[in-house]
């Protein structure tokens, strides 16, 4: 049976990064997203890619529990073996906590920490356990810190690193690999580009191109690596925050994100 890579998010700026790279390897894909016609147009992109790799393509919604059992029962009908899981899909909802419906807050919560995890677990559950399975899930920096102002985003970012960096450790020993990759910004829309150019330097020194932090998780995936932080500058942020209260990063982050907003009119 062959063997795939089941690519969550597949349609982002991240999401591109790591078909790229998975296809140059030769691996035989498994790409989901919430868009068919974004699906069928990144086939459409990646078509000389795709030439010596067989290419899979399936609706998935992680905030919908039926999307997520459909996916599963889409790979058995297939005949599809995931051997590797890329947990990519992600939401995020920047400005003050109160501004946001439930409905808003409970579906970041939904995709970010229930959906990745039922996905995550749905694969593992029907691995084939003779084999080796790896799972790559794309947390944040933001995970080292609370943030005001972008709490619910930074919260679920801590919640994957906490949930997979636990997992790790009770399946390693069952063949199976896990890793969290926690990059800074990411130029990937007009809004994240706003964003990372109103943090000033800080900004830039934080982003890293979407290519190098594919390369970096794909890599720290194969060494076994439980967690990665892509860039110098974030690794210097995770560090320099860890003897602090959680009250004074908050207070610190928060000044820094709402002068962030209040340059873009936010």
């Amino acid at each position: 049976m062959k063997k795939y890579t089941l690519i969550t998010g597949a349609c982002g700026g991240l999401g591109k990064s790591f078909v790229k790279l998975c296809a140059k390897n030769g691996e035989n894909l498994v790409l989901t997203g919430t868009s068919e016609t974004k699906l069928k147009n990144l086939v459409d992109e990646f078509a000389e890619e795709f030439k010596e790799i067989d290419v899979k393509t399936a609706v998935l919604d992680l905030s919908k529990p039926e999307d997520r059992k459909n996916i599963m029962k889409f790979l058995v009908d297939e005949k599809i073996e995931v051997n590797r899981l890329i947990n990519n899909a992600g939401v995020i909802i920047e400005g003050d906590t109160m501004r946001f419906s439930e409905d808003e807050i409970l579906n970041a919560i939904e995709v970010n920490c229930k959906g990745t995890v039922d996905l995550t677990m749905k694969c593992l559950n029907n691995r084939n356990k003779e084999e080796k399975f790896e799972v790559l899930t794309v947390a944040s920096v933001a995970s080292s810190y609370p943030i005001p102002h972008m709490a619910v985003y930074a919260a679920t970012k801590a919640f994957l690193v906490s949930m997979m960096t636990g997992l790790s450790i009770e399946l390693e020993k069952e063949n199976v690999v896990i890793t969290t990759v926690c990059p800074g910004g990411m130029a990937t829309t007009q809004a994240m580009k706003d964003s990372i150019a109103s943090m000033g330097l800080g900004g830039k020194l934080s982003c890293t191109p979407t290519d190098k932090v594919a390369k970096i998780a794909l890599k720290a995936l194969k060494r076994k690596k439980k967690n990665v932080v892509t860039g110098g500058f974030n690794k210097f942020l995770v560090v320099i925050g860890k003897p602090f209260s959680k009250a004074f990063l908050a207070r610190s982050t928060g000044r820094i994100w709402k002068k962030s907003q209040a340059k873009r009119n936010f």
